[in-house]
């Protein structure tokens, strides 16, 4: 048996496009969408809606609090480009890229396609950028910090 002692937790899922509009009306109501026994669920977030249109990336960007979520919203594309606007997750520590500890995702880049519906939900101190956004498409992410 393995014991891990730096797990991270992610939380990804596909929201239902009725679970999904209610939750662009009502940022409040992201705590329920937590698995039963986060951390999250219990916590005060505060958020904001953004938009990535074409040519729009970010480098490296952190929480704010103990767990970050994204929520995609709208993902507009002319094209089957997954890359296009993806959310990438790194560990932000020196030498992590270096690491290769067996069942540990830390010192590998995970890359979340932006389709409508994808929640993610990542411990704060966890890194994530946005790759480029090409010309013709747009993104709206409801992005959302615990307190």
């Amino acid at each position: 048996m393995i014991t891990s002692l730096w797990e991270s937790p992610v939380h990804t899922a596909q929201l239902a496009s009725d679970v999904l509009a209610r939750v662009a009306a009502d940022s409040g109501l992201l705590p329920s969408l937590l698995p039963t026994g986060h951390p999250g669920r219990d916590l005060t977030w505060t958020s904001r809606t953004e938009q990535w249109k074409g040519g729009f990336h970010a480098g490296l960007r952190h929480g704010t609090g103990a767990w970050c979520a994204l929520i995609v919203l709208d993902a507009r594309t002319s094209h089957a480009e997954t890359l296009s606007g993806a959310v990438v997750l790194h560990d932000p520590r020196a030498g992590a890229a270096n690491v290769g500890l067996p069942g540990l995702p830390w010192g590998r880049p995970l890359t979340l396609t932006t389709r409508p519906g994808l929640l993610a939900v990542v411990p704060g101190w966890l890194g994530w950028q946005v790759a480029p956004v090409r010309a013709d498409d747009e993104r709206t992410v409801l992005t959302a910090d615990s307190a």
